[in-house]
């Protein structure tokens, strides 16, 4: 595959602000129960691989968004976002037309009516997608 050029056009895909529960964080209240996550996640590929026909032909958001409301509520606690993120990013590229994938995840309620922390992973494809957990 060649290398991925951010300066040539390409076509995004995006789902935004998918808001699920799940098992998520390092200290002992994060332990207790699920918590909302709010993800975003943006499919990439290259303008001249877009050649849409067919619904057949189109990048799948419905395939992360089945994912992401019926797998990830039953994943076993995970302790980082970093480790979801990254998760979601190899899931995304098990599509061999995704050439990039964009995955942002928000914990919601951390610091209520104050920040909202995140975690942004962009991945090329050609830096390996492989199973998804």
């Amino acid at each position: 595959m060649a290398v991925w050029n951010p300066l040539l056009g390409h076509q995004c895909v995006a789902l935004r602000d998918v808001r699920i529960a799940v098992r998520l964080g390092v200290y002992a209240t994060e332990h207790v129960a699920p918590q909302p996550i709010s993800v975003d996640v943006e499919l990439y590929r290259r303008d001249e691989r877009a050649q849409v026909a067919s619904l057949a032909d189109c990048l799948d958001y419905d395939r992360i968004y089945r994912h992401l409301t019926e797998d990830w509520p039953r994943r076993p606690h995970t302790e980082l976002l970093e480790q979801l993120a990254d998760a979601l990013a190899s899931f995304c590229l098990l599509d061999a037309r995704i050439e990039a994938c964009r995955v942002i995840i928000r914990k919601l309620d951390i610091y209520p009516d104050s920040a909202v922390p995140e975690i942004a992973l962009f991945r090329l494809a050609s830096a390996g997608g492989g199973a998804a957990a």
